[in-house]
């Protein structure tokens, strides 16, 4: 079965053009793709940074990958 989380509920509050629907769904993707069950509070940070353009995908790997919370993924990316 393919993991799944909508977050529908933060999408009124976050989309307001097709450029931060674009970062939504690249967030949404991403958490799903890495089966992380994101808070609310960590969704609206990987959107901040997917909007800075940093690399989602890779913070969220090491977050599945290792059992990192944001933060000690965050610290591995700067030292990476």
């Amino acid at each position: 079965m393919k993991y799944v989380i909508i977050y529908e509920h933060l999408q009124d509050e976050l989309i307001t053009n097709k450029d931060m629907e674009w970062h939504f769904k690249k967030v949404r993707e991403n958490a799903n793709k890495y089966e992380l069950e994101l808070s609310d509070e960590d969704f609206k940070r990987f959107f901040r940074l997917c909007i800075r353009d940093k690399d989602i995908g890779w913070l969220m790997h090491k977050m599945s990958a290792y059992d990192l919370g944001l933060v000690d993924a965050l610290v591995s990316y700067v030292a990476y």
